[in-house]
Parts: structure tokens; sequence; C-alpha cells
């Protein structure tokens, strides 16, 4: 598979954004920090969306949100069933959580240096497009937009990066 330079800069830099937005944790949010409850830790699956230039691939992130950090693999499938998947990229990012609300947690990336961008992260259940029934996800608020991740690779709420 011959995936364009521009491409895999473009993957990886979209996975370091969502990411390393968070704000960093200041002694006063430090101290205020959160235990991240087991529904929201382990691994997620996000699909990134559809590379049309190299032909037909699939684009997908995967997650594995533990206590402290988050790191995310970038993955791109020739088939539509996305298996079999071929790595290029990885991003590991230290984290902290302090809880926003009941079931909503928000990250801290502790090396980012910009204030301004939180990510939340909270599990909903969503309906999945292409399978059409209920999926539990977790959703994921960047900048006023929200991603969805599944607990397993599915072709349903691309994130058009």
């Amino acid at each position: 598979m011959n995936m364009t330079y521009k491409h895999l800069i473009l993957g990886i830099a979209s996975l370091g954004l969502v990411l390393v937005g968070g704000a960093t944790t200041s002694a006063q949010a430090a101290s205020k920090t959160a235990k991240l409850p087991s529904s929201l830790k382990g691994t997620w699956y996000g699909y990134l969306g559809k590379d049309d230039d190299q032909g037909n691939y699939y684009m997908i992130a995967k997650f594995t949100v533990a206590d402290k950090k988050i790191t995310a693999r970038d993955y791109i499938s020739a088939k539509k069933q996305l298996t079999p998947k071929t790595w290029y990229g990885t991003v590991a990012i230290p984290t902290t959580y302090t809880k926003k609300a009941k079931g909503v947690y928000r990250a801290h990336s502790r090396i980012s240096v910009d204030q301004s961008t939180l990510w939340t992260l909270s599990r909903k259940t969503v309906t999945v497009k292409m399978l059409h029934q209920k999926r539990s996800a977790l959703k994921i608020h960047i900048e006023g937009e929200n991603y969805y991740a599944f607990r397993q690779p599915l072709r349903s709420h691309p994130w058009d990066y």
C-alpha cells in the first residue's frame, strides 16, 4: 500500500490534536483529579473516515484509555470490514482527569501548554447507522464537536478530519 506522506502526517497530526488538545493541569486542578471509572477505560475504536486518493482506504484510530495516559494508534484498511489493519502511527499522552458531571470527565494533557482547549469523555448509547441498533460509545467532545468511539471497529460516525 502506497500512502502519500501528506496523508500519513495528516492522520497522525489529527490524533495528536485530539489527544493533546487538553489543557495543562494546574495545581488547583491537580488537587481535584478524579479516578476514571472502569466503564470508560480500555480499548476504543474511532472511524476516522475514508481516503479516496489511493483507492478507497479506511482509516481507524484505536484508543487505549488508562488512569494516567491515553494511547492512540492509527491504522488503515483496504477492506470495508476494517480488517486486516495496517499500523502507521502511535501517540501516547500522559493524562489526568477531573469530574465535570455525573458520568462526564474532563481529560487534561499533562504535557500541553495550551490552556484554551479541553476535551471531555462520557459514555453514551448511540444508534449505529449501518447496523440500525443501539451501541454503547465513548463520546469525545472537543472544541464544540462530538466524536464517537466504539469497543470494536465500526464504519459508523466518521470523524471526517
